[in-house]
């Protein structure tokens, strides 16, 4: 008999793993911070998924109810843990839109490479901007934030609750949100970049055989990282990391 209940208990325990495994390593897998190219390793990325459901266990170690069947409580996980994530991700993906905007107005796009943290194509500042909030965000604390979030999502929402009240058209204001940051944190650049272009233009109608245009790369280049020198990286440690809470997850449901 002690090893049938044992045997049920390891089971059970099993069971409550892999529902804890469905919700947050989704998060971890979409999180540009934890890409491909910073835990390239899917071994490292479990084993630290694994020690973070150990040490999360508290949170939901509850008995289940498996009334609704094991199958379809793993995919409500998923669903919450895709949205938790698309969630998490919003201020991340801000700050690599900021620097897609910045490199197109300034016409520096034909530089698109290789991002070193995602390991997709991006722009040059793009891609260095996303390197440098993944630095703040580590300096920070972000990753005890993270855990602080994690632990929120199964008060806001238990396993095995009901998917009927979730408020899907969220998705949408979360992309409003993120376009809305991501111009927001670059419009003075972009106003200064814009007036230099008017000025280059009126220069050219008055002197063409001099043709500045041939110079807006590097003279708008210039203006832009000094602009942005000024408020860029307070604005990108403040603003961001304000939207990396559970309240933007909480309007999902509520």
């Amino acid at each position: 008999m002690l090893s049938v209940a044992l045997y049920l208990n390891f089971q059970h325990g099993v069971l409550i793993f892999a529902m804890a495994y469905a919700r947050l390593a989704i998060v971890f897998y979409l999180l540009p911070v934890l890409g491909e190219r910073v835990l390239s390793n899917l071994i490292i990325k479990n084993t630290i998924i694994g020690l973070i459901i150990i040490g999360l266990w508290p949170s939901f170690a509850q008995v289940l109810n498996p009334e609704q069947g094991w199958i379809i409580l793993l995919v409500k996980e998923s669903v919450i843990g895709l949205m938790l994530a698309i969630t998490l991700c919003v201020p991340f993906w801000m700050v690599i839109d900021l620097g897609e905007l910045l490199d197109n107005q300034r016409g520096a796009t034909i530089s698109d490479s290789i991002d070193p943290v995602n390991g997709v194509q991006s722009s040059t500042l793009s891609g260095f901007l996303n390197f440098a909030f993944g630095a703040i965000f580590f300096a920070s604390g972000g990753m005890h934030l993270l855990m602080e979030v994690l632990v929120q999502s199964y008060q806001v929402f238990p396993r095995g609750s009901s998917l009927v009240d979730f408020h899907w058209a969220e998705v949408g204001n979360l992309l409003m949100v993120l376009a809305k940051g991501s111009i927001m944190l670059a419009a003075p650049t972009l106003i200064v970049m814009m007036v230099a272009e008017i000025l280059l233009g009126v220069f050219a109608r008055f002197c063409p055989q001099l043709n500045p245009f041939s110079l807006s790369l590097t003279i708008k280049s210039f203006i832009a990282f000094t602009v942005f020198l000024f408020y860029g990286f307070q604005a990108v440690s403040q603003k961001p990391l304000q939207l990396f809470s559970i309240l933007s997850f909480q309007d999902f449901f509520f």
